[in-house]
Parts: C-alpha cells; structure tokens; sequence
C-alpha cells in the first residue's frame, strides 16, 4: 500500500510534510495552502495556473508531492 506525502518548503515558514491517501488530496491541500496565501487568487479556477505561478521561484518557495509505501508495523 503507498501513501501520497506533500512536502513545502517556502522561505520565512516551517516547512511541511503530510501525509494524503490520494495524490488528488496532496494537489488539492497544496492549493488551499497557496490560496491562504494568496487572497487575490482565491477566485482562480485553475489550481494548476496558480501552483505554478506561486513556486515559479524555487529560491523562495518549493513543493514535492511523492508516493512512499505505507510502513508495516
């Protein structure tokens, strides 16, 4: 089984890690977070447009999203 983790790391923040069980859960999480962000854009329709715009600078503001299994315990 694998998990979806989102991890964001932008300057003058902590950095974040989280787990999702859907890679559509990490884009959509990773949308709300710039749309905190960003009030003008809260209104875009298109997340992928605003992402994109919003990690343009990757001295100032990254994100990865990753499959990783789900650990056996």
């Amino acid at each position: 089984m694998q998990r979806i983790v989102l991890v964001i790391r932008d300057r003058g923040r902590k950095d974040i890690v989280a787990f999702h069980p859907t890679e559509q859960a990490a884009r959509e999480a990773l949308a709300d977070y710039v749309r905190e962000r960003t009030p003008e854009a809260s209104d875009a329709e298109n997340d992928a447009e605003l992402i994109a715009a919003y990690f343009a600078d990757e001295s100032v503001a990254l994100y990865t999203i990753a499959g990783v299994p789900a650990a056996k315990c």
